[in-house]
């Protein structure tokens, strides 16, 4: 008989719809959304964001051009383009001819570290966690990739 009203009083319990205090707070844990383009386009150009994919712990360093040219590091460096869209910030790269483009949700915490979140081609999570916005490109991207920030005549 206890038995019986431990298996039912679980049931209940887990029958209990959420509630609004059920949820995690606001913002957490990626930070408050950004979603205007001049505070995405303030955090990026001209600027260096490194951090860590989430899902796979691999590290990965992006300098991120005025021009809107980005230069990616994740293994090795390569080419990439940048700009915002409905409220997100986008990439598209050379490896794969900029045919597809991915877009992510942007976020940001007080302590000006970033995280952009996203999905992959098989509906899985992306998510690249940043440290706060470095000015310029401390790792020298630029000078290591072939075309740097320059525009390809094919771009």
């Amino acid at each position: 008989m206890l038995r019986v009203a431990a298996v039912a009083a679980l049931l209940m319990l887990v029958a209990m719809p959420a509630t609004a205090d059920d949820a995690p707070p606001q913002g957490a844990p990626l930070g408050e959304p950004i979603t205007s383009p001049a505070e995405i386009t303030s955090r990026m150009a001209g600027n260096t964001l490194s951090g860590v994919l989430k899902e796979t712990g691999e590290s990965w360093t992006e300098f991120y051009c005025d021009t809107g040219r980005s230069l990616y590091e994740f293994g090795g460096i390569n080419l990439g383009k940048w700009w915002t869209k409905d409220g997100k910030v986008c990439f598209a790269y050379e490896y794969n001819n900029y045919q597809l483009p991915r877009c992510f949700d942007m976020f940001g915490k007080s302590d000006g570290s970033l995280a952009f979140s996203g999905i992959d081609d098989a509906g899985r999570p992306l998510t690249f966690l940043s440290g706060p916005p470095v000015p310029g490109d401390p790792y020298h991207l630029e000078e290591r990739a072939l075309h740097g920030c320059a525009l390809e005549p094919s771009v």
